[in-house]
């Protein structure tokens, strides 16, 4: 089986998250650019989707060996988070932070990001805003169990961005 469809298919969504590219030409491209913007037409703020790809993305380019070493340690938080979901009773919010976590794992192993589509699920794909934010949105839904109204330490979006603060990584 080739990668190479799926790399192009990655790419592509990745430049779109970041260019805010394609003013409705599709459903997946309007998806991307609410990601991107934070479901805020006109707005150059990148979500924290975009701005953790875009962290990422810059580490692995800058230093693969310390990329490594984060997407292990955001690897094994995520996995203690999934642990703790399901001590919670929250199997589903569970198996999301366990394949994330896998995703981080291969991507420390690979050198390549973590699966796209998995963090923007987890993340939210910027239903909801980075750090400071602490109003309402009328469009603040997010995945079932993760997203502003589940507990911080069980956020896929928290626990990366600890992760990478802890790194000394700047998000955004």
């Amino acid at each position: 089986m080739s990668i190479g469809p799926i790399l192009n298919l990655a790419g592509g969504y990745i430049e779109s998250l970041f260019t805010g590219a394609a003013n409705g030409s599709s459903s997946t491209n309007t998806a991307a650019t609410k990601a991107a913007t934070g479901n805020t037409p006109g707005s150059n703020e990148l979500s924290p989707f975009a701005q953790i790809l875009s962290s990422l993305q810059q580490l692995e380019q800058s230093s693969l060996s310390q990329y490594q070493q984060v997407t292990q340690q955001v690897a094994g938080n995520l996995q203690t988070a999934s642990q703790s979901a399901i001590a919670a009773g929250k199997t589903a919010l569970s198996s999301q932070l366990t394949q994330l976590s896998t995703d981080f794992k291969n991507a420390s192993t690979s050198g390549q990001l973590p699966n796209v589509q998995d963090l923007a699920q987890a993340i939210g794909g910027g239903s909801y805003h980075h750090h400071h934010y602490s109003g309402g949105s009328s469009n603040s839904s997010a995945p079932s169990g993760s997203g502003a109204g589940a507990n911080s330490s069980l956020s896929a979006l928290s626990i990366i961005d600890n992760t990478l603060s802890s790194a000394g990584i700047q998000i955004g």
